[in-house]
């Protein structure tokens, strides 16, 4: 485990090598180091540099010897909290720019087509890109959670929460489940979701989910494709077809006592 976060954290393989090593033995001597691990000394010497650079050894004089051991374990945490920090800063600038771009005058509408369960993900990833939004979606939810899976939905619902994104959604009839069974579903103010049903004559198999303006659809699981329109014009008009099946749908209850417990893991 402590292998997979130091590559996490950017710590070369041979410097991990080293710090599980003195985890593992206590203070050792950096031709120690080298014998246990059979490299060479100035390898050795490079990596804790690294390693001492990064708040994760400290070295001691011992009977005039330098010698190294883990530092507290607690700095893995800043190094990860630094990470995240960077990551958030760097995901602020990339929405900047998506930002001018969508609002460029010169920005062409766009399809771009994803192949397999890998690329329907990725469809949906793009909405995630998006805060403070209101979306809709028609979906055929059982077909919908036999696709994508339950832990990616439960997933994909608890960022959506985080990043206020609201959903008016609309199920056929014959496609729905039960909230008690899958409480990530719920409706209401905390689940940031309205929910209807369409009439029972009504039924489909493909989705579609509108957010800004963009629409992304996704197939059924027979033909395993999604893909998303980048269009204005597309967008108002998909939107205005779903709010005439939104106003004779009929709407769903929140169920507090089944879904809100969900929230908490959010």
């Amino acid at each position: 485990m402590i292998d997979k976060i130091l590559k996490e954290l950017s710590i070369p393989e041979i410097a991990s090598r080293i710090y599980l090593k003195l985890a593992e033995a206590g203070y050792l001597s950096a031709r120690q180091l080298a014998e246990n691990l059979g490299l060479p000394r100035a390898t050795i010497y490079d990596n804790l540099g690294i390693l001492i650079k990064n708040s994760l050894v400290v070295e001691k004089e011992q009977n005039g010897k330098k010698m190294f051991n883990i530092d507290e374990p607690n700095e893995f945490e800043r190094l990860l909290d630094d990470k995240i920090d960077n990551l958030n800063k760097a995901k602020k600038k990339i929405k900047d720019w998506r930002s001018n771009l969508k609002t460029s005058p010169a920005l062409e509408p766009k399809i771009k087509f994803y192949s397999g369960i890998d690329g329907i993900r990725q469809v949906l990833r793009d909405m995630l890109w998006h805060d403070n939004i209101e979306t809709y979606t028609m979906w055929p939810i059982s077909d919908m959670v036999d696709i994508l899976g339950r832990e990616y939905l439960e997933d994909l619902n608890r960022k959506r929460i985080k990043q206020k994104i609201s959903i008016k959604g609309i199920w056929p009839a014959n496609k729905a489940v039960k909230l008690k069974e899958y409480p990530f579903l719920g409706v209401g103010k905390g689940h940031l979701r309205e929910l209807r049903i369409a009439p029972s004559p009504m039924n489909w198999d493909m989705s579609y989910w509108l957010y800004s303006d963009k629409i992304a659809f996704i197939s059924s699981e027979a033909e395993s494709f999604g893909f998303v329109v980048h269009s204005r014009d597309f967008t108002n008009l998909m939107k205005q077809q779903f709010e005439v099946i939104w106003k004779i749908s009929k709407p769903v209850k929140p169920q507090p006592k089944y879904t809100d417990s969900f929230l908490k893991t959010v």
